[in-house]
């Protein structure tokens, strides 16, 4: 049923992809269609966590991780956005660790950018995000042998500015709201882990 739910964002995402990439081309002479960003990120997971390993709460730690992302305009006012970073997240459980994992949001968005040409231009973003944990590592403290973090679809959120610079280039401030519902297998019991991080990112950016 999950799954079912979750993939109405993404199908409504690439209906609205198909939609522009066909009535965008109209907008060429008047777009610089290409952009790439590099942010710095502060990852703040939500800290309050469904997850339990005997009545203790797993809490999963703040990180900072630098960002790229790529971005097509199909006109002035829409584009789509895609974010690729690695994060490493450090789970703790009553002040002691349990483990870390890494993980991978590749995550597409949606954008629009209601004045283009002002001196501070904001946008707004929804879309999805596919997370990929990976070097899942038990820290041994609490007596875990078996760790494993699963992977997690879900939706995204953002919103942003950027401030042009002069020749293309751009300051960017971004802050996005990514839904992870994974889950944790200890010792062979699986646990809800929904992370479900803020994300706080500036940067600069080019178009072209």
């Amino acid at each position: 049923m999950r799954d079912l739910w979750l993939g109405k964002p993404l199908k409504f995402l690439l209906g609205a992809l198909l939609v522009l990439a066909m009535t965008g081309t109209a907008f060429a002479e008047e777009v610089n269609h290409y952009g790439v960003r590099l942010r710095g990120l502060v990852v703040i997971p939500d800290q309050t966590v469904d997850s339990r390993l005997d009545n203790l709460e797993i809490e999963a730690k703040t990180a900072v991780a630098p960002e790229l992302d790529l971005e097509y305009f199909f006109t002035r006012n829409i584009s789509t956005e895609l974010i690729l970073g690695v994060t490493k997240h450090d789970l703790i459980a009553q002040g002691r660790s349990l483990g870390s994992t890494w993980l991978l949001p590749p995550t597409l968005t949606l954008k629009y950018h209601p004045l283009p040409a002002a001196k501070i231009s904001p946008y707004i973003g929804f879309g999805v995000n596919y997370v990929i944990p990976f070097n899942d590592k038990a820290d041994g403290v609490l007596n875990v042998s078996d760790f494993h973090i699963s992977s997690s679809f879900g939706w995204a959120a953002q919103a942003g500015a950027d401030v042009p610079l002069g020749n293309n280039w751009f300051f960017n401030l971004d802050l996005k709201y990514l839904n992870v519902d994974t889950e944790a297998r200890i010792n062979g019991t699986t646990y809800d882990l929904d992370l479900n991080p803020f994300i706080v990112g500036t940067g600069v950016g080019y178009r072209f």
